[in-house]
């Protein structure tokens, strides 16, 4: 499908209906807000300059407007890792699917800082939980966002709550006292 906008309005109403989506997913994996418009600018720059590539048959436009984003936010790592040489923590524990209901309450319910939580999780990690409890997305569903296997996307995650809990229990919060 080769096509553009046809009109500004029709680019106001993407922009309006994505901005939000697309601004709180990529604040979430980044945590500055200076960052996350420069990068959210830039993915949206990116829609206008490539809506001619976008073809409704291979996915949705939301799928498409999400893989740039991930695209951007992978890239603005990359830079950041080549210019500090860091590698990413990962914790190969498994731990309990249960602790995602300790997850929504502490985060829900008790108003938990959500930016802590995130903070903590390497940039694979925190796609996955922002679109598994923040857009209410199932695991597939974020596999085919994030063009990969829904078992990837179960391990990846497992290892984010388990990086959770004990980050939770550093500060002193039991598993017990949020579920």
């Amino acid at each position: 499908m080769d096509r553009g906008f046809d009109t500004e309005t029709e680019l106001i109403h993407v922009y309006e209906e994505y901005f939000p989506k697309i601004y709180n997913y990529v604040y979430y994996q980044i945590n500055n807000h200076a960052v996350a418009d420069d990068l959210v600018s830039s993915v949206f720059m990116k829609v206008v300059e490539h809506i001619g590539t976008f073809n409704e048959q291979k996915a949705s436009f939301s799928t498409w407007i999400f893989t740039i984003a991930r695209h951007v936010v992978i890239d603005y790592y990359r830079k950041l890792r080549a210019e500090s040489d860091i590698d990413d923590y990962t914790d190969t524990v498994q731990c309990s699917l249960s602790f995602e209901d300790a997850y929504r309450a502490y985060t829900e319910e008790e108003n938990g800082d959500v930016e802590a939580l995130m903070s903590i999780l390497n940039e694979k990690e925190k796609p996955i939980i922002f679109l598994r409890y923040f857009e209410g997305y199932s695991f597939e569903e974020i596999a085919s966002k994030l063009d990969k296997n829904s078992s990837t996307i179960r391990t990846t995650h497992e290892r984010a709550l388990k990086k959770m809990l004990t980050y939770l229990q550093q500060q002193g919060i039991r598993y017990e006292d949020v579920i």
